[in-house]
């Protein structure tokens, strides 16, 4: 009896066990699921930091080849504005220069003009002198 009777609580504990059993059976496929979706998380976080930090690394490149744009784009900026004083500077002495000529040539006009006249009277006087 003894024997039957442990076969008998062996065969109860059995049924009693089997959806325990089963359910950490699902548990568990649960738990493996759950590992394998925190192992590709990981996977996609340590891509994202890899990606973050050739983000950063090209910020990095495109803001000193920016610095270097504007130390360049000063330069040519200064560059030209010496140039545009220079060229404002040689029209100021050239205007000065023009402005000179037009003065000189208005007094020579007007002495040419007294010439003129001057010959006119000294030749009229010499045909006066020599009529007579």
């Amino acid at each position: 009896m003894s024997r039957e009777l442990v076969e008998l609580l062996r065969s109860v504990l059995k049924e009693e066990l089997q959806p325990i059993h089963e359910r950490l059976d699902r548990l568990e496929a649960g738990q493996l699921r759950l590992e394998e979706r925190q192992a590709r998380l990981e996977e996609r976080q340590q891509r994202l930091e890899e990606q973050q930090r050739q983000l950063e690394e090209r910020q990095m490149r495109l803001e000193e080849k920016l610095d270097h744009f504007i130390i360049e784009t000063r330069s040519h900026f200064k560059k030209i504005e010496d140039e545009l004083a220079d060229h404002q500077r040689m029209f100021e002495i050239l205007s000065n220069d023009w402005r000179n000529a037009n003065i000189a040539i208005e007094y020579l006009s007007s002495k040419i003009g007294q010439h003129d006249t001057e010959i006119y009277q000294l030749k009229k006087r010499l045909e006066l002198q020599s009529a007579k």
